[in-house]
């Protein structure tokens, strides 16, 4: 297992999800409902980073989906951001996958949540 990974232990995640394998660089996660949830790491800018994809087979993950997906192997109490990158950077590999990013080593987000005003509430 990388040094990255290392970072990261899954408990056991909820909702009937089943770890599929475990490879070096990362973990593969399947659930009950459809989801699949790759999770990695790496090392940019000198900062640890969790990279957790979640795809289904024949549809984009719902907004409940990512907010699942983030709760059980990101947490409820730290941020994630998905990136939507230049032109020049896109990879598409699988047509209904979405990315999640936390930044392990601190907060490295910034927060948006004062541009929203009072209409924020969560699901």
């Amino acid at each position: 297992m990388s040094e990255m990974m290392a970072v990261w232990k899954p408990d056991k995640p909820e909702c009937g999800w089943k770890m599929v394998k475990e490879a070096k660089d990362g973990y593969l996660f399947r659930s009950d409902c459809g989801l699949a949830v790759i999770i990695s790491g790496s090392w940019e800018n000198g900062e640890k980073w969790l990279h957790v994809s979640l795809s289904r087979k024949f549809k984009m993950p719902s907004y409940g989906d990512i907010a699942l997906v983030k709760r059980t192997f990101i947490g409820d109490d730290k941020k994630a951001i998905m990136v939507f990158p230049e032109r020049k950077y896109h990879v598409n590999i699988h047509n209904f996958c979405l990315h999640l990013w936390h930044c392990v080593d601190g907060d490295g987000l910034p927060e948006f949540s004062h541009i929203l005003g009072s209409g924020v509430r969560s699901i």
